[in-house]
């Protein structure tokens, strides 16, 4: 009999709402640019929540920070996104962009225009990822996934047991629990489950083969949550959630 290759099970966690994106982008103020030009924007959303490939600044008439920051400004409040105000922090200049779609979206990105990028000119952090009702997110970057079902014994042994133990079945309980590489761009990170950890929230969860199969799906806490980050290594981080109630299986 062949055995299917099961490697690419991983834990999922379902959205309570829609939830918009929001993305930092930080610039740096004195000459982000190799010269005075354009950048391009890749991989932005529509209010609509369609994927727009490629947008264009105009170009920056002085190589700062605030200059450019305000010509992605523009272009992004024409194209699906609110903008906030723009703060100052060490060597750089950031606003903070909403979008009109809420939803799981693409994280936009930069490349050159016009003008090249210098190295650190533009950075792009996601500050809240977007999450679509009841979309089922894997752990980005998971490197290990496991779910363990438990059950606790009661003890009936009495005179009658012929000097042995005898047990029946008391209460059950199951884990999930998942390491992964961190990244802050991911949809499912460590500041989402420290947020969970944080505001005490319930998560429902699900264990599945990636595509399809068989799955288990309940709902819990994060119980554990740790970060590790060794010196030139990845920095990684491990996640449990401890289910309440009860797990059910099924396909899809």
């Amino acid at each position: 009999m062949a055995i299917k290759n099961a490697s690419d099970l991983l834990v999922y966690k379902k959205s309570p709402a829609d939830v918009a994106q929001i993305t930092r982008i930080k610039v740096l103020s004195a000459t982000p640019l190799s010269a005075n030009g354009t950048v391009k924007i890749l991989n932005t959303t529509t209010s609509g929540g369609a994927n727009v490939a490629e947008l264009e600044t105009v170009a920056t008439t002085s190589n700062t920070g605030s200059d450019l920051i305000i010509k992605i400004f523009t272009l992004l409040v024409n194209n699906g996104y609110a903008g906030g105000s723009t703060v100052v922090e060490g060597d750089y200049v950031y606003r903070d962009f909403t979008n009109f779609h809420q939803g799981d979206v693409n994280t936009l990105s930069f490349a050159d225009g016009t003008a090249e990028i210098d190295d650190g000119g533009i950075e792009v952090i996601v500050i809240q990822s977007g999450e679509t009702l009841n979309g089922q997110e894997p752990i980005a970057h998971s490197t290990s996934a496991s779910i363990s079902f438990n059950e606790d014994l009661r003890d009936i042994t009495s005179k009658d047991s012929g000097g042995y133990q005898e047990n029946a079945g008391g209460l059950r309980s199951f884990e999930l629990s998942s390491d992964a590489l961190q990244d802050i761009s991911a949809d499912l990170d460590f500041k989402e489950f420290y947020d969970d950890v944080h505001e005490r929230n319930e998560v429902i969860v699900r264990f599945a083969e990636r595509d399809s199969g068989v799955k288990w799906e309940g709902s819990g806490y994060v119980s554990s949550l740790s970060m590790d980050a060794g010196v030139e290594e990845n920095v990684t981080y491990s996640v449990t959630i401890t289910g309440t109630g009860v797990v059910t299986k099924g396909t899809y």
